[in-house]
């Protein structure tokens, strides 16, 4: 059953619960108040069935039924009322000796009640309900005593407190099915327009389980409950899309990942083995002319591009391997590191390369941070090499270490042709390369290195452009480690 069904079902369950006890409890105190009001009546109409009793039998003058005298103090006078006021006389009466246990006079009656023959007569009145003998008719019994030695017997039908009640059973019953119809219908469409906004989520739901994802649900609101929920219910659906959209884009860079690693190892493979094709070659006597016409292969080229090539492709896999180390939610080894002494070992490594390249260091203090000195190493020297790598032969890099506030700096400026806005926003991208074609040097993972490294130690890593020309790479971490520097002192590079 539905909700809404569910609802309206235990609603007229209790209201039909509700109106039975307060039906049954109504109809017990009226119809205590109804035989309360016979058993009045009867006692009231006692006194005034003797007085009539008694003029039966005894005359108003006393000499009536064969001059039998009435026992003294009998009523024999006239009754106050009798003429009409008073109340109304029993339907039925009787007067008995409390001694002869005989029936003294009994009014004549239609119908009349079944009275026990050995009926004594209490001291104060008892009532009793019997049945008449010829329509089992009920009867409502009330026995006084009249003298000391008689006493009258009035009794009521009690059709009327009946018919009575079975009028209020059929106004209840009436006025409880009446209301339980318009319980009924109006709690069906109250819940169903209060129940409309959740039937409105669960069709939502049922498109976002379809794989609609951008879709939201209504009312999305903090001021009622259902609007509290729709509420959730977006937060939740945004989530997810944005995880969903970031898996999408996860495997995405991976499937890339996978290609440019393959392409990348792909390329000293083949070279490897071609090389090792033409060492065969010249190890079994048939060796082809070689370029410059001489006529044979020189083996030991062959041998230190073979070497080469496996240098290279070795790099790479270390790369790789870095990379997927830096990708680990580990931490990175803590010791205090003087980014100034690594910067100037970066120059100077680059200064030994190309002695024609000017060079120089700004650090004027030293910046010393927590971290791993070996990633920290190459880091700042992949971002000098970088420079070398991608620019014209002589032009000068500048290198600086320094401490901003709460942040430590190193930065490398090159004075090449800077950078596009497609290299902006790739430059960190693992396997990305300006030159499309891949001509030049490299796997496009130095940078790529940076950014994991910068990222392992909480900081991070930006390009831009120089004002006067140029690319500025800049790398930045908080500064968490004591100011003393480590013993060995800045490297001065001119």
């Amino acid at each position: 059953m539905t909700l809404r069904l569910r609802l309206t079902l235990a609603l007229l369950a209790l209201t039909t619960i509700g109106l039975g006890v307060f039906g049954v409890v109504t109809y017990q105190l009226y119809a205590r108040s109804q035989y309360n009001q016979l058993d009045s009546r009867l006692r009231q109409s006692a006194q005034r069935e003797a007085f009539f009793l008694a003029d039966d039998l005894y005359g108003s003058t006393g000499n009536g039924n064969g001059g039998k005298q009435p026992p003294q103090g009998f009523p024999t006078g006239g009754f106050e009322g009798d003429e009409g006021g008073g109340p109304r006389p029993a339907t039925w009466s009787q007067l008995r000796s409390n001694t002869t246990r005989e029936i003294v006079n009994t009014r004549e009656y239609n119908a009349a009640p079944t009275i026990p023959d050995d009926l004594a007569a209490p001291t104060t009145g008892a009532y009793f309900t019997t049945l008449s003998g010829s329509d089992g008719q009920t009867w409502r019994v009330y026995v006084a005593p009249a003298t000391a030695s008689e006493f009258v017997i009035v009794a009521d039908p009690t059709s009327d407190v009946t018919a009575t009640l079975n009028r209020l059973i059929l106004i209840e019953g009436t006025a409880a099915a009446c209301l339980l119809i318009m319980l009924g219908v109006g709690s069906w469409y109250i819940l169903r327009h209060g129940l409309r906004p959740l039937e409105n989520m669960a069709g939502s739901a049922r498109e976002i389980t379809g794989g609609d994802l951008s879709h939201r649900v209504s009312p999305a609101e903090p001021k009622t409950e259902v609007g509290q929920l729709g509420l959730a219910l977006n937060t939740m659906l945004d989530e997810i899309e944005e995880a969903f959209d970031e898996r999408d884009r996860t495997e995405q860079r991976l499937r890339q990942f996978l290609a440019d690693a393959s392409h990348e190892l792909r390329t000293p493979l083949t070279s490897i083995q071609g090389f090792a094709e033409l060492f065969r070659v010249g190890a079994s006597g048939s060796r082809p002319a070689s370029p410059s016409g001489s006529g044979h292969v020189d083996q030991a080229v062959i041998m230190r591009r073979i070497e080469e090539e496996s240098v290279r492709m070795k790099d790479l896999v270390e790369d790789l391997l870095l990379l997927a180390r830096l990708d680990q939610t580990r931490p990175a080894n803590r010791e205090p590191v003087d980014l100034t002494v690594l910067a100037a070992d970066a120059c100077s490594d680059a200064v030994a390369l190309d002695q024609t390249r000017p060079i120089t260091l700004d650090a004027p203090e030293p910046v010393v941070v927590l971290g791993d000195r070996d990633h920290l190493r190459q880091a700042i020297a992949n971002l000098v090499a970088n420079a070398v790598r991608h620019t014209p032969e002589g032009s000068p890099i500048e290198v600086s270490s320094l401490l901003d506030g709460g942040v430590a700096s190193v930065s490398v400026r090159d004075h090449g042709p800077g950078l596009d806005p497609d290299a902006l926003a790739h430059a960190f991208d693992r396997f990305w390369q300006a030159d499309s074609a891949r001509v030049g040097h490299g796997a496009g993972l130095g940078l790529a290195i940076v950014a994991g490294i910068a990222g392992e130690h909480g900081g991070e890593i930006t390009a831009a452009n120089a004002p006067d020309g140029g690319a500025v790479f800049t790398l930045r971490f908080p500064l968490n480690a004591p100011t003393t520097p480590p013993v060995d002192a800045p490297v001065p590079v001119a």
